[in-house]
């Protein structure tokens, strides 16, 4: 009967236990890459697709965490499995992370080996859980996350509504509670994040360094909703009023919609290919994005569209990403892995003495210049 249990099982789950138990009885070092997806399909004579996802599983439950660049790594202590289903004493072991997005977009998989890596050193398990770009499907997994048995709470949101009469809950509760990525004027919330406006600061002296006079903040977020991304444009209004160019509405374009490969690669001119071409048409020479995302499809829209970059466009991101890299994109790197540890220490730290201090941690970020923003301007019509 089990055993046919078993065999109705997907089989990505069948691989995820398969390899959680060689884990767990350490066949796989911390410091050695883990098992690859080509390892993995052609071991388990399955898709790579497959593969992926069995890899995927064991890093949103924290047990893998990824390098950027390298890899999935095994996390350097495995929280151990209970001896019984009914161990829940009232101290639980249980922290939450709350994302708006998957955990392979951007780079917030090194936040999360970080994070976990730290809880686990303490005995303390992760669950993630994704919510979309949904505001009352945050609103209805912090509520079901506070009927849970959870020790504390990582909260990344997707704008500035947080949801503080859920937060609250959880205060009353005396679970502590950080938010990530979006500063809170809260006085009584812990805050991590990297410092966006020093990041939007950078990388507009750097295009004005170039020799550009007429630069546009190109953005998907309502910047009335997002600080990380008011921050950022803060960062750019700043410096180029400090060099002198009075800043007018043309100088931000706020994208009514979130864009798509579609958007980007259509042999139809779609809308946003055409806002490019009205840029470039009324004399902008370079774009700072709000992301990395939303620049690599400005990237694949100039491409499609026979714009070339940094030619007739120079381009700017933010985050870092691996496609910013291979695309030669310029960008803002944030210390992701940095965001992990913090939040596990001050989450750590409030469980054990309730009555610390609230944080509000602002990380340095770096420029990374790249080759989609190094060209010096001779003249600008």
């Amino acid at each position: 009967m089990d055993r046919n249990k078993r065999i109705t099982k997907p089989k990505y789950e069948i691989i995820k236990e398969a390899l959680l138990e060689r884990i767990r009885t350490g066949q796989f070092s911390s410091d050695a890459v883990f098992c690859t997806e080509k390892m993995l399909s052609e071991q388990y004579e399955v898709s790579r697709i497959t593969a992926k996802r069995a890899i995927e599983d064991l890093e949103q439950q924290g047990i893998l965490y990824r390098k950027r660049g390298v890899g999935s790594f095994v996390s350097q202590k495995i929280p151990p499995v209970s001896s019984s289903a009914s161990e829940t004493d009232s101290k639980s072991k249980m922290v939450s992370l709350l994302l708006p997005f998957a955990t392979t977009q951007g780079n917030i998989s090194e936040t999360i080996g970080s994070l976990s890596a730290a809880l686990a050193e303490k005995g303390y398990f992760l669950s993630i859980h994704i919510t979309g770009s949904s505001s009352p499907k945050e609103r209805a997994t912090l509520e079901l996350l506070r009927s849970q048995n959870i020790a504390g709470l990582v909260y990344y949101p997707k704008r500035d509504n947080i949801h503080l009469e859920q937060l609250n809950d959880f205060l009353f509760a005396n679970r502590p509670v950080v938010i990530i990525d979006k500063q809170t004027d809260c006085p009584y919330l812990n805050n991590v994040v990297c410092d966006n406006y020093d990041g939007g600061r950078q990388l507009t002296r750097h295009l004005l360094e170039q020799g550009h006079r007429n630069i546009a903040f190109f953005t998907t977020a309502p910047l009335s909703e997002t600080s990380s991304v008011r921050d950022r444009f803060g960062g750019f209004l700043h410096e180029i009023k400090a060099a002198g160019i009075m800043p007018d509405s043309r100088q931000l374009i706020t994208w009514p919609h979130a864009l798509s490969t579609e958007d980007a690669l259509s042999t139809e001119i779609t809308p946003f290919q055409q806002q490019l071409l009205t840029l470039r048409q009324n004399g902008i020479t370079a774009l700072l994005a709000e992301n990395d995302q939303v620049a690599e499809l400005i990237f694949l829209a100039c491409h499609t569209i026979g714009l070339r970059i940094p030619e007739d466009l120079c381009l700017c991101g933010f985050d870092d990403t691996s496609l910013s890299r291979s695309l030669e994109i310029t960008s803002i790197h944030q210390d992701f892995e940095s965001i992990g540890r913090e939040a596990s220490r001050i989450l750590l730290s409030t469980l054990e003495n309730p009555a610390a201090e609230p944080e509000k941690i602002v990380l340095p970020v770096t420029l990374v210049p790249r080759a989609s923003s190094l060209r010096m301007i001779k003249t600008e019509s």
